[in-house]
This record gives C-alpha cells, sequence and structure tokens, in this order.
C-alpha cells in the first residue's frame, strides 16, 4: 500500500528544506558572486544530468564549494527553487538566462516553461529576429509557431528592417523553412534574400585584398544553401524575368536558376529561347538558339548541391541544362546554377521560360 498523505507532505518539506538554506541539512554549497547557496546532492542528482556528473566524487571533495560565474546570484537561485518547488519567478529581465540555465543543467520542465513564457511575449520587428536566433538555439516549438504567425503577417516590413539585411544567417534559413506559409510574399522572399546576399558579398569583398573578387560569385556562394527550398512556382513570371529561369519537364517537374550574371547578354539570350521546347538525352537538355554569343566564357565552377547548370557553348551558340554529372568544357559559358525543387528527370520534351 501507499500512504498518499505521507508523499503530499514530503515535497512541501523538501521546499522547506532549501529555503531554510540550513547548511546542517544541505549537503552542496554554491559560490556566486560572493554569496552562498546551499542545495542537496541527492535532490539535484535525481533532477539534472548535469549536476549529476558535476557533483560526482570525480569532481568534487565532499567539503569544496562549486563556483558558478556563467550566471548571476538571483538567476541560479531561480533555477533551484524550481528543482525543489517547480516555481520559478521568470521576467523579461531574466528569461534569456533561465532558459540557458534549463538547457545546460538539462531541466526538461523548466525549458518548457521558458518556451511558454516566450511564446506569450509581444512580438515586434525589433525583437523577432532575435528570438528566431533563440528558437534555433534551444529548439523551442510554442514560440516557433508563434513567430510564423507573426512573420507571416509583418514579412514585408521585416524584410525593409535594418537589422534583416544584417541578421545571421541561421535566422535567415529559419525564414526560408518556414517559406510555406507565405503564400502572400514569395516574390518578396526571393528579393530580400537576394538583397541580404548581396549584403553579405559586400562586406566580404571590403574585407578581401584579392582584385579578382567576383561579386557575382560571392551573391550566387551566399544564395546556394536557400535556393532549393524557394517556391519558385508560385512566383509571378513578370518577377522571375528579371531573376530566374525556370525549365519544366513533360511531367510539370521543374528546375529553377538565377540569371541575374554581371553580363547583360545572359537575359536577352534567354528571351530568344522564351516557351521553346528542347531535344534531350537522359542528362542533356539543349536549344539551338541565335542569340549573342560571349566573346569570354563564364567560367563554370561546380559546387556541391548544384544539380543542374545551364550554360552555352561560346562555339555554336547551343544553350543546354546539364546534370552534374555531366562532362563540361572550356567552351561552355555559364549562364546559371540549377536547382529542383522535387525530383526532375529529362523527358523528351522540357520546356524554357524566362517572362
Amino acid at each position: 500500500m501507499k500512504s498518499h498523505d505521507y508523499i503530499n507532505e514530503l515535497q512541501p518539506q523538501l521546499e522547506a528544506a532549501f529555503k531554510s538554506q540550513d547548511a546542517e541539512l544541505l549537503n552542496v554549497v554554491f559560490d556566486i558572486e560572493g554569496k552562498k547557496i546551499y542545495a542537496d546532492k541527492l535532490i539535484l542528482s535525481i533532477k539534472s544530468s548535469t549536476f549529476k556528473s558535476m557533483l560526482s566524487d570525480r569532481w568534487i571533495s565532499k567539503n569544496d564549494s562549486i563556483k558558478v560565474e556563467t550566471y548571476k546570484y538571483e538567476d541560479f537561485k531561480e533555477l533551484l527553487t524550481f528543482i525543489y518547488s517547480g516555481e520559478c519567478n521568470i521576467t523579461n529581465e531574466n528569461i534569456f538566462a533561465i532558459l540557458d540555465m534549463a538547457e545546460f543543467y538539462q531541466i526538461e520542465h523548466l525549458k518548457k516553461l521558458c518556451d511558454e513564457y516566450l511564446s506569450k511575449m509581444e512580438l515586434n520587428l525589433s525583437n523577432v529576429l532575435q528570438l528566431i536566433e533563440t528558437s534555433n538555439k534551444y529548439s523551442l516549438i510554442q514560440m516557433k509557431g508563434e513567430i510564423e504567425t507573426f512573420i507571416f503577417q509583418n514579412f514585408a516590413n521585416l524584410a525593409k528592417f535594418d537589422g534583416f539585411l544584417n541578421a545571421d544567417k541561421s535566422i535567415i534559413k529559419e525564414m526560408v523553412a518556414m517559406e510555406s506559409n507565405f503564400s502572400k510574399y514569395h516574390e518578396k522572399m526571393f528579393q530580400s534574400i537576394y538583397e541580404w546576399s548581396e549584403n553579405q558579398a559586400i562586406k566580404k569583398q571590403k574585407l578581401s585584398n584579392d582584385e579578382s573578387f567576383n561579386m557575382n560569385d560571392a551573391i550566387k556562394v551566399e544564395m546556394h544553401e536557400f535556393l532549393p527550398n524557394i517556391q519558385f512556382k508560385k512566383m509571378k513570371l513578370t518577377f522571375l524575368k528579371d531573376y530566374v529561369v525556370k525549365i519544366t519537364n513533360s511531367n510539370g517537374q521543374t528546375i529553377f536558376g538565377d540569371i541575374s550574371g554581371e553580363q547583360n547578354y545572359e537575359i536577352e539570350l534567354m528571351k530568344t529561347l522564351n516557351g521553346r521546347e528542347s531535344v534531350n538525352d537522359p542528362f542533356f537538355i539543349f536549344w539551338s538558339t541565335n542569340g549573342e554569343i560571349p566573346s569570354t566564357p563564364n567560367p563554370l565552377k561546380k559546387r556541391d548541391g548544384v544539380q543542374w547548370y545551364l550554360v552555352q557553348d561560346v562555339v555554336n551558340g547551343v544553350v543546354s541544362a546539364r546534370d552534374y554529372r555531366c562532362h563540361f568544357d572550356d567552351d561552355d559559358s555559364l549562364i546559371a546554377e540549377m536547382f529542383a525543387e522535387s525530383d526532375f528527370e529529362v523527358t523528351r520534351k522540357c520546356k524554357i521560360e524566362s517572362e
């Protein structure tokens, strides 16, 4: 048989023992900001695997105090209070410290409490980028849902916000991952990512001593991780003509590529092919053209993750889209790196569009 009265009495007694800070009852002492706070090895070890390792005989002798330098006394006291009582005084001032301690000491219930608190915090243009970073860092579920809703409703203004262009790449990636919800902002999303990538490339150019620094290549490198996740199908072709060429097979599958290159002839060349169908083999799609042929090829540099390349042969003018496994030679001038939204296979006819 089990005595529920006994169990109900035990928790308040443990909480009272911690509040008493009686060194005779508690066998662990922490030293923070010159102040001491006492706790019990058994309780801490049961609730936290981090504390269990920290308090093992391998790391600390019974009479040693544990110096805590990473956190403030009041914040650390709130952590211990939660372990003993299940209650924590969370405020806008201490939330991030409490959350970090919950993560570090692996107190999952406290972490969920922080997630709930942050999910109720008022979001605005000034704090949402930081909160996206926090959500990613600590894998917060409730908070992420609120952020998605805010971005969906405010993306147009957020993209104009000063902090957007200088946001960390992980934040931009998170926003792109949410992009499936942005039914109103597909074009704005792509344009904003391009501007963010351009800003990053400009920063790198300023730090580079390389006189041959290629701004267009640098922008492509920055955009590379984002392009496969952007829903080009939902963009208006009047927008895409300035940025993207699209190739569609007979099954409706598509690949897209950025054609905002440094040579103006590229977009004009795509206009001569607009709407035309190709003749293909399993890894090779090509179109003949009367468009301009560049006197100097734009060198092709294969990049990890790029699935297809759109090139023009500078000898015969033929434009082709080739699987990354194909051979390329010095006569091939790069027009665009191509990405598939889903599986893409070469069918008998493939149509190319740029406007």
